[in-house]
């Protein structure tokens, strides 16, 4: 990793945990999303194994807690308003329209909204 990628990390990290009491974030299977060969580079420029073992201790430093959803939790595939979950949604579809309600949000905060209320129901 690095040293500009180390420090935001860093930065990013200690934000999150001295701010936030909870965090949710997800297991990813980073290793199968290298084998990707589209998104191999952003994911290793990402670095979210190290983002996540900072945020797991510092968490424990500032109190607050951290809400894991395992790998298959379909985060981005479920509708944050309806909960209807779609059975395909390829990476190229950015937007996410849901199909039973209609809802549209972009698909990254979608699944955001998703894991928010994964955590806070945890």
């Amino acid at each position: 990793m690095a040293d500009f990628c180390a420090d935001e990390t860093h930065k990013l990290t200690s934000m999150l945990t001295q701010n936030y009491g909870l965090i949710g974030i997800e297991d990813l299977n980073v290793n199968g999303m290298m084998a990707n060969h589209k998104l191999a580079r952003s994911v290793a420029d990402a670095a979210f194994s190290e983002a996540r073992r900072q945020i797991e201790y510092k968490s424990e430093a500032s109190g607050s807690r951290v809400v894991v959803a395992d790998r298959w939790f379909a985060s981005s595939k479920t509708c944050s308003n309806c909960g209807a979950v779609k059975e395909n949604l390829p990476l190229s579809e950015r937007t996410y329209l849901c199909d039973s309600c209609g809802f549209v949000c972009d698909r990254d905060l979608n699944a955001a909204k998703n894991l928010e209320n994964y955590a806070l129901n945890a």
